[in-house]
């Protein structure tokens, strides 16, 4: 647990130093997933919204028990080849964000892929 929380630290200040490319999603700095289908919402260091094209809410979490007590706040970035949305809480865990086979977006825990831990 301690490696993990270490490692989503490490991603989340890498991805505060900036670089050719910053796929996070920030407040004021939406990121389109993928597919161009939808697009993620940090709505501030501690709330997730996912909308359609449209502009539709199709997935809102606030993750304000977790980031309460810190001030670095959370990660939310796309999986690189797909609609997998994921939100690294600091110091606690991951979650995998995306539609289930109804078409309704959930979050559930889940250890980070490859693809995210490599962002640094």
């Amino acid at each position: 647990m301690r490696l993990l929380a270490a490692l989503v630290a490490l991603v989340v200040v890498l991805a505060g130093c900036g670089g050719s490319e910053d796929r996070f999603a920030r407040p004021g700095a939406p990121k389109t997933s993928p597919s161009g289908e939808f697009v993620a919402h940090a709505e501030s260091a501690s709330e997730v919204r996912v909308t359609d094209r449209n502009g539709g809410d199709v997935f809102r979490k606030s993750y304000e028990y977790a980031t309460s007590s810190r001030s670095d706040g959370i990660g939310v970035v796309w999986l690189p080849e797909r609609d997998q949305l994921w939100v690294l809480v600091p110091g606690d865990t991951s979650e995998r964000v995306e539609p289930g086979p109804d078409g309704v977006w959930t979050a559930v825990e889940a250890e980070l892929p490859g693809e995210i831990t490599r962002l640094g």
